[in-house]
C-alpha cells in the first residue's frame, strides 16, 4: 500500500512541474517505462549503477565505514576499547537521548553488550535534566565505580563533558549523528556519520561487535528521525520493514495492536505517524525509560501494560499539543501574522510538546518556526524551519547569548537565560529579514511529471512499488493531470473538511475514486461538469472485496474560465 503525508490544500503552493515535456511514446509498454525512466531522473538516479543500487538496495549488513561516512579508524578504537571494558568486567553506561531515535539507539547498542555478557545498564536522562551528557551525571557514574560511557544520538559536541569524564578516569566513546562544531570532543573514540541517524550509528557499531543485530529499532529510528530514505538509509528500511513485519518484540506487538495495525502492512506511514509519535511520547511528558522498557522487554503482560501507559500518555500529548498550537496560532495572528520567522514564547506550554507545534504552526504560515517553553530563569525551546534558513547556522551566530544548542539544518532545539529572549528574537528575526524573501516563503509542490489519466494502470502501479520505501528524501511520485471533468462531489469527515469526488477525462470508461484533503472553501464549492487541473499521488483501493485505482488529491486548480454553472 502506498502512503504519503496528505498537504492541507488551503496552504497555497506554487507547482513546479520538473518535466515540462510529459510522455512521448505511444505504446502502454513504453509509456509505462518513459515515465519510471522521468522519474528515476527527477531523484537524480542517472546511470545504470544508481538505478541498481536504487531498485535494488544492497544487503545492510554489507554497508562499510567507509561507505557510511565513518573513519574505520575509529571504529576499531571504539570496538577494542568496549571488549577491554568486556573483559576487564568493568561498568559500562549507553548515554542515550529521549526522542525516538534516541531510545532505539540507546536498545540496540545495550541489548548488544548484554548479549556480549556485558556489565553494561543504559541511562536516558528525562527532558527536563537537558539534552546530551550533563557534567553532575558524570560525577554520579564515577561514584557508581562506571568505567566506560558510550554516548549514542549525542556527544559530538560535549567537549567540557568528555574533558570532565576524563579527569575523572572515565573513557568516553562517542556515537552521534548530529553536526560537529568546528572541532570534536578528545573523546577515546568518535563514530560519527550525518548519512544515518542516532539509531543508526549505534546499529553499525553493534554490528561491529556482534552479527546477531536486528533492524527492526534502526528502521523506526531512521524513519522518525526523517533520515533521507536514499543509499545507505534506503537499504536499512527496505530491509528493516519486512523485520519489523515480522518482530516478536511483546513491546512492538503490543503497540501495533492498541494502534490498530495490521503488522503485515506495516509501511513508513504507520511507523512515522502511529508507532513513531507513541514511542516518542515517554520522552515528551515523563520518563523515556519506559519506552526503553517497552521495546525491550521478553515479557508480554508487562509489554501490554506499558503499551496502555504509553497509549494515555499519547492521548494527553496530543490534547496538550493543540492546547499550546491554538495558544501559539492566536498569538502569532494577532502579533506579527507578516512576519518572516515565528517566535513565540509562553510560560503555559509544555517543554515536551513545543517541537509539535512548531512543526504545525511551520505547516500552516511556512516561515520558520520557534515555540518556547518560558521558564522562570531558563528558557528551553524546539525550533522549525523551511529551505533556505538553516536554524542551526543561525542559532550559532548567536552562540554567545545560548546555554547550550544543537540539531540539524531543519529542527533544533536550544536553551538560554529567560532574560536574553528579546535579545534572541530581535537577531534571528533580523538574519531572517535578511535570507527570506517572498520566493523562499512561498512553498513548492514539485510534480513530477504530465499525465493522461490512461496512463494510470495496475501495471504503473507495481512498477511504483519498486520506489517504496517512500519517505523524506525519496517522496512518492506527485503526477498532473489537465482538464478534467468533475463527477459526483461529497464532503466527508468529523467537519467536513475532505472531499471525496470522481474525476474522468471523457472518455467513460476512465473515471476514478478520489479524495482530497483539508479541502479550502473554494474547492468545497465544487460542483459536477467543473473542469479542473489535478495534482495526485495513486494507489489501490479495496473495498468489499473489489480493488481499485484511487487518486489521493494534493491540489486542485479550477480550470480559467470553465467552471459549470
Amino acid at each position: 500500500m502506498l502512503h504519503s503525508l496528505y498537504i492541507i490544500m488551503r496552504v497555497k503552493r506554487k507547482w513546479q512541474l520538473l518535466f515540462k515535456t510529459g510522455v512521448a511514446a505511444k505504446g502502454e509498454k513504453e509509456r509505462r517505462e518513459e515515465i519510471v525512466k522521468k522519474l528515476l531522473h527527477n531523484r537524480d538516479f542517472k546511470t545504470k549503477k544508481q538505478i541498481q543500487e536504487f531498485l535494488n538496495p544492497v544487503d545492510p549488513y554489507k554497508l562499510t565505514a567507509g561507505y557510511l561516512g565513518i573513519d574505520p579508524k575509529q571504529v576499531a578504537k571504539a570496538v577494542a576499547r568496549i571488549k577491554k571494558a568486556i573483559k576487564n568486567n568493568e561498568k559500562i553506561i549507553v548515554y542515550g537521548d529521549y526522542d525516538t531515535d534516541g531510545v532505539c539507539a540507546t536498545a540496540i547498542l545495550w541489548e548488544t553488550l548484554n548479549s556480549l555478557k556485558a556489565k553494561a545498564m543504559p541511562f536516558i536522562p528525562r527532558r527536563e535534566q537537558g539534552y546530551g551528557l550533563k557534567v553532575e551525571v558524570i560525577d554520579q557514574l564515577k561514584k557508581e565505580g562506571v568505567g566506560l560511557i558510550i554516548t549514542v544520538d549525542q556527544g559530538i559536541v560535549a567537549h567540557t563533558q568528555v574533558k570532565h569524564a576524563q579527569k575523572l578516569g572515565i573513557d568516553v566513546v562517542v556515537t552521534d549523528h548530529h553536526l560537529p562544531g568546528k572541532e570534536k570532543p578528545k573523546a577515546m573514540a568518535i563514530v560519527h556519520t550525518t548519512q544515518l541517524c542516532g539509531a543508526g550509528v549505534s546499529w553499525f557499531l553493534s554490528t561491529c561487535l556482534s552479527k546477531k543485530v536486528g533492524l527492526d529499532l534502526v528502521t523506526i529510528g531512521t524513519i522518525t528521525d526523517m533520515m533521507p530514505l536514499t543509499v545507505a538509509n534506503r537499504s536499512i528500511v527496505k530491509h528493516g520493514l519486512n523485520s519489523l513485519r515480522k518482530t516478536k518484540r511483546p513491546g512492538l506487538l503490543a503497540l501495533y495492536e492498541i494502534a490498530g495495525i495490521d503488522k503485515e502492512k506495516i509501511g513508513t506511514y504507520e511507523i512515522g505517524f502511529l508507532i513513531g509519535p507513541r514511542l516518542n511520547v515517554s520522552g515528551r511528558l515523563d520518563d523515556p525509560m519506559d519506552t526503553l522498557r517497552l521495546v525491550c522487554t521478553k515479557d508480554e503482560q508487562r509489554a501490554s501494560v506499558l503499551a496502555r501507559q504509553i497509549n494515555e500518555k499519547n492521548q494527553k500529548r496530543q490534547k496538550l499539543t493543540d492546547e499550546a498550537f491554538f495558544h501559539a496560532r492566536g498569538l502569532w495572528l494577532a502579533q506579527d501574522k507578516k512576519g518572516k520567522l515565528i517566535f513565540i514564547a509562553h510560560e503555559s506550554y509544555e517543554e515536551g510538546v513545543v517541537g509539535l507545534v512548531a512543526g504545525k504552526m511551520l505547516e500552516e504560515f511556512y516561515r520558520p518556526a520557534i515555540i518556547i517553553t518560558r521558564g522562570e530563569k531558563y528558557s528551553r525551546a524546539s525550533a522549525r524551519s523551511i529551505s533556505g534558513f538553516n536554524i542551526v547556522d543561525a542559532l550559532r551566530l548567536s552562540d554567545d547569548i545560548l546555554s547550550s544548542h544543537g540539531g540539524h539544518p531543519l529542527a533544533a532545539g536550544f536553551t538560554i537565560e529567560t532574560e536574553k529572549l528579546d535579545e534572541l528574537e530581535k537577531r534571528l528575526k533580523s538574519l531572517a529579514d535578511q535570507q527570506l524573501d517572498e520566493e523562499k516563503l512561498t512553498p513548492t509542490l514539485k510534480i513530477d511529471l504530465e499525465l493522461n489519466l490512461s496512463d494510470l494502470s495496475f501495471a504503473l502501479f507495481e512498477r511504483l512499488q519498486e520506489f517504496e520505501p517512500f519517505g523524506f528524501g525519496n517522496p512518492e511520485p506527485v503526477f498532473l493531470s489537465r482538464n478534467l471533468t468533475v463527477g459526483d462531489t461529497r464532503l466527508v469527515g468529523n467537519s467536513s473538511q475532505h472531499l471525496k469526488l470522481r474525476l474522468s477525462s471523457g472518455d467513460p470508461a476512465l473515471v476514478f475514486e478520489a479524495i482530497a484533503f483539508g479541502v479550502d472553501d473554494e474547492t468545497k464549492r465544487l460542483k459536477k461538469g467543473d473542469k479542473v487541473d489535478a495534482v495526485y499521488n495513486f494507489d489501490e483501493n479495496e473495498w468489499n472485496g473489489t480493488t481499485n485505482l484511487q487518486l489521493r488529491v494534493k491540489a486542485l486548480r479550477i480550470s480559467p474560465g470553465l467552471r459549470h454553472d
